[in-house]
């Protein structure tokens, strides 16, 4: 209030930088591209350099008619635009890209606070939500909420609601910039009060299901999974029975040096050692087998049980 005071006590600058941004006082030449004087006929406090000078209480923002709808005022029927702008819209852009004629047109209408009134929210009849031209309802703020509706957040509510036959339209709360476009922020879905309790109560029993195939899809993957690792350890055990090297027992130290020279001498060690190796490989397990059956007939039966315990690297 102070330096109020002491800025109200000097007199008018002198310099026309100095009324930039100044306090107390404004020109016509800095106002900005969505700022205006109202009333037009604003007294005017005195002249620079041939220039009015306003005070800065006259200098107003004006807004299009999207942008006073997202603070919930809507224009009044038969308003005039108070002032018009180049609009720097992509379809705006597009317009004047199309016609070179209109490319320096004034597209975009701006209105000032005095020119608007309070936006009345729309009434449900019927079990249908009043929606707007693009299928949705415009919820920037709590009071623009229909009436005789109620705001769910609950995902995929849309999908139950048709499943039902219950009308529901998505809530629009602002929107984003990025990608060079504008996309709308979504944030739950918009439907009568006499279905909310039917949709949440359907809500939660969907869920539920959804839980318990999740469960039991889990505890399968489970299962299969045990399965898988026990089959493996079977084969495992399998293989190490059926192939693998029975080891005789040791022998005396005293007998090592004499086995050492027979084999150094070629000795009869030696070939056993080689025909316990070649008697460890499957194709030689085979034909021991075949020997067998050779000497023992078998019946059908017993050969078809037979062949069913043997792995498919066995059976060519």
């Amino acid at each position: 209030l102070q330096f109020q005071v002491k800025l109200q006590d000097q007199p008018l600058p002198t310099s026309i930088g100095e009324y930039k941004n100044h306090p107390l006082y404004a020109l016509k030449r800095h106002l900005l591209k969505y700022q205006a004087i109202y009333p037009e006929s604003a007294a005017v406090l005195g002249y620079c350099r041939g220039e009015a000078v306003y005070s800065r209480d006259c200098v107003h923002t004006l807004h299009s008619k999207d942008t006073w709808l997202k603070q919930a005022r809507v224009v009044r029927i038969g308003e005039v635009p108070y002032k018009m702008v180049k609009g720097f819209s992509n379809q705006a852009r597009k317009a004047r890209l199309a016609e070179p004629a209109n490319r320096d047109k004034e597209d975009l209408a701006l209105f000032g606070r005095w020119q608007t009134e309070e936006y009345q929210p729309p009434i449900a009849v019927d079990g249908k939500v009043p929606r707007n031209e693009y299928g949705n309802v415009y919820l920037f703020l709590p009071s623009m909420l229909p009436i005789g509706c109620v705001q769910l957040r609950l995902p995929n509510l849309n999908r139950l609601a048709r499943k039902l036959d219950i009308d529901c339209a998505q809530a629009i709360t602002g929107f984003d910039f990025h990608g060079g476009y504008s996309h709308p922020v979504t944030d739950g879905y918009v439907v009568c009060e006499e279905y909310k309790e039917v949709l949440i109560a359907a809500w939660e029993n969907e869920q539920a299901e959804i839980e318990k195939r999740e469960k039991e899809k889990r505890e399968k993957r489970a299962l299969g999974n045990w399965k898988l690792l026990t089959k493996g350890l079977l084969i495992r055990e399998r293989l190490k029975q059926r192939y693998s090297i029975k080891t005789e027992p040791s022998a005396p130290e005293t007998e090592k040096g004499a086995r050492c020279s027979s084999d150094e001498e070629g000795g009869p060690s030696s070939e056993t050692a080689v025909g316990n190796v070649a008697i460890s490989w499957p194709q030689n397990r085979q034909l021991e087998k075949k020997k067998e059956e050779e000497k023992t007939r078998k019946s059908k039966r017993e050969k078809k049980g037979e062949a069913a315990q043997l792995f498919p690297f066995e059976k060519l």
